[in-house]
């Protein structure tokens, strides 16, 4: 599939809450969910921002834990089904869904303990976008980026499912196995925060620190202040790439001193 014809697949599937529904769920056998939620257990201080709400799951789910979240979304369409979660799983307020932009957040600085954004689309990439993420993070916080997933070649129904995303997404673009690379150390998920899904109750998840940022190499964090930090995380049926910021006391520090 040609670059040009991805992007108006995929701006066609976020303009409709079905479409998109679909898209998310089918084509990756149902772990799209659990793969967002790989966020909770790494979820920092009590404060979230979501970036790139989609139809607002994960952020019903984080307040529902008891967190206090705002989200921004830029899709007028995502905002109004986000909303709908909320009031449907009733938790929050729809006001908490801003429809806006990544680059230009509506928030003072020092607002949020944690940022999120799953799966998101090129503005994560953009200096603007992470400027915006380190203002208004506190001292010490952090953003989460659940940037990429795979599912393996397993069971019957999954290889089928894998050949259909490489001739979406190319070849290229798809992660590359964890197991070929080499960890700093190996991290059992404690089980009570894993959130698998029914049939994946049976399944270790482990979650692995690399060595090296081996992928989000591209989002510029330690441009401004934030310290990377990246894992895989797997399963037997699958493979998650996220990427982690940290925001140094001193960075904070320093933003404070430059304001002053």
């Amino acid at each position: 599939m040609t670059p040009r014809l991805r992007k108006w697949l995929f701006e066609t599937l976020y303009k409709n809450r079905y479409l998109y529904r679909f898209a998310s769920t089918v084509p990756f056998a149902g772990q799209w969910r659990v793969w967002q939620r790989l966020v909770l257990p790494r979820l920092h201080g009590h404060d979230v921002l979501e970036l790139g709400c989609g139809l607002g799951d994960l952020l019903a789910d984080m307040l529902t834990e008891g967190y206090g979240c705002r989200a921004v979304e830029h899709s007028p369409q995502m905002v109004a089904a986000a909303r709908a979660t909320l009031r449907k799983r009733k938790v929050g307020q729809p006001t908490w869904i801003i429809q806006g932009s990544a680059q230009s957040l509506p928030f003072p600085d020092s607002t949020f303990d944690t940022v999120v954004s799953t799966f998101p689309s090129d503005y994560i990439y953009d200096p603007s976008t992470i400027t915006e993420v380190a203002r208004v993070l506190r001292p010490s916080g952090r953003v989460i980026v659940v940037l990429g997933a795979n599912l393996l070649p397993v069971g019957f129904l999954q290889p089928l499912l894998v050949l259909i995303h490489m001739l979406v997404y190319g070849p290229g673009t798809l992660l590359k196995s964890c197991k070929h690379r080499k960890f700093d150390k190996e991290v059992p998920l404690p089980a009570e925060k894993i959130h698998p899904t029914k049939d994946d109750a049976d399944i270790g998840i482990m979650s692995e620190e690399l060595l090296a940022s081996w992928s989000g190499s591209l989002i510029p964090l330690e441009h401004f202040g934030l310290q990377r930090r990246s894992e895989c995380v797997r399963s037997r049926r699958w493979e998650v790439s996220l990427v982690i910021g940290e925001k140094t006391a001193e960075a904070g520090l320093e933003a404070s001193l430059t304001e002053k």
